[in-house]
């Protein structure tokens, strides 16, 4: 029996204090030495792989055009960049402000409700509301940063198929909006 005895150990009654005070005696002091050895290499990384991917994923052109089936640009030898203006973009089914649609386009026709004047009319309504406001909102913008101004400059990306009678209405629309200088977005074709 005393072989017994001296295998076992007596356990103090206040056991369970001393454990926990010892516990958190070691989360303190593991706080402490965690704290002074941060490694920034990982963060660093991180951040480094995201600056790329943003770099990459951000388009340095200012008209970003989606190719579809409704809208074929045409081709063109022109060597002009484009600009930030704001965009009319014509397809076979839509008209679009600044990637915002406007109103519906059927046959190469608008609908007769929507010009003033009916179906001889040249003003496209919905049209001009969208045009006027991208000009307020450039006039706002040139406001408060003088390096922004308001020129009146249009960019019209249009399918190639687009009547001649659409090109005027949307043009003199435009106009009406105090939009009276036009650039025309197309495909660059080597020469």
């Amino acid at each position: 029996m005393t072989e017994e005895k001296k295998n076992y150990e007596l356990i103090p009654e206040n056991y369970e204090e001393e454990m926990l005070k010892r516990r958190k005696a070691s989360k303190i002091k593991g706080r402490d030495t965690k704290s002074e050895d941060v490694n920034m290499n990982s963060l660093m990384d991180i951040l480094t792989i995201m600056l790329v991917f943003l770099l990459k994923s951000y388009a340095t052109d200012p008209i970003n055009i989606t190719p579809s089936s409704d809208l074929e640009l045409v081709r063109s030898t022109s060597l002009l960049q484009p600009a930030a203006t704001v965009t009319v973009t014509v397809s076979k089914s839509a008209i679009v402000v600044d990637n915002k649609p406007v109103l519906v386009v059927k046959d190469g026709k608008v609908e007769a409700s929507q010009k003033r004047g009916g179906e001889d009319g040249f003003f496209i309504i919905p049209l001009n509301r969208e045009l006027v406001n991208a000009a307020e909102s450039k006039r706002r913008l040139a406001s408060v940063n003088p390096s922004v101004t308001f020129d009146g400059v249009c960019t019209i990306v249009m399918d190639g198929d687009t009547p001649y009678r659409l090109l005027t209405e949307i043009m003199y629309t435009a106009g009406q909006a105090e939009f009276n200088n036009f650039k025309f977005a197309t495909i660059s074709q080597e020469s």
